[in-house]
This record gives structure tokens, sequence and C-alpha cells, in this order.
């Protein structure tokens, strides 16, 4: 018996990989050790979506099928779904990267945000 989706595609996918993410003791920026947060440089949604395209992939209507999905697509994206690719962030510069560079930024500005994190860490003499 297949068992329906009860959320969307994305948050079994989420779940799934968050069993690998690595929060770091303080934020990559200034040190901080309160309100830590975990940033991805490269946003699951737009990773998954390519991917579903790349592969010819369009209806996701039932749990079996997204979790035999979510495994394939790990792998596939193992890169940039990396812990090099995952950042500890204070609430502060967490807030401060979304408001330069928007809630959902494009994957193609990963290098750029990048570049601006090691920059506001230099800053701040880290």
């Amino acid at each position: 018996m297949m068992t329906s989706l009860k959320r969307f595609p994305i948050k079994y996918i989420r779940d799934f990989i968050k069993k690998d993410y690595k929060i770091r003791d303080e934020c990559y920026v200034c040190g901080g050790k309160e309100n830590l947060e975990l940033h991805h440089l490269y946003g699951l949604s737009e990773l998954f979506d390519k991917w579903c395209i790349s592969n010819k992939i369009s209806d996701i209507d039932n749990v079996e099928m997204i979790n035999q999905l979510r495994e394939k697509f790990a792998t596939d994206e193992k890169d940039k779904l990396s812990n090099k690719n995952l950042y500890t962030l204070c609430k502060t510069h967490h807030i401060r990267l979304h408001t330069l560079y928007g809630q959902r930024y494009p994957n193609y500005l990963a290098s750029k945000i990048k570049n601006w994190l090691d920059i506001q860490k230099e800053k701040n003499g880290k």
C-alpha cells in the first residue's frame, strides 16, 4: 500500500539530509556561541528541482517514492550538500546574509556568498 504525502516532497528530503549536518560550536563570521543556526550555500529546493528535471521526474505522489528519490538525490548532489558548504552562523549574521541576498537566493550566487562570509570573517578578525 502506498502512503500519500502529507507535506511537500522537499520536507522529506530536508529531514533525510539533516542527519549528516554538523553544527559547529561557534559562528563562522564572529565566533559567537549563542543563537547558532545552519546555513547551506546551496538552496535545497533549487537543487532538487533541477535534479528532478535532469532525471525526468515530474509526479512525486507517495512517501515510498520520495524516500527512494531522496537517497539518490543526496548521493548525486553530495558535494553541494556536504558540510564544506554548510556554515554555522549566529542569528545576527544569518539574518544579515539573507537581508543582503534574499531569503531564497539562486544557487549561482553561492560563490559570491562564500566570498561575503570570508570577508565578514576577516573583518571580525577571525
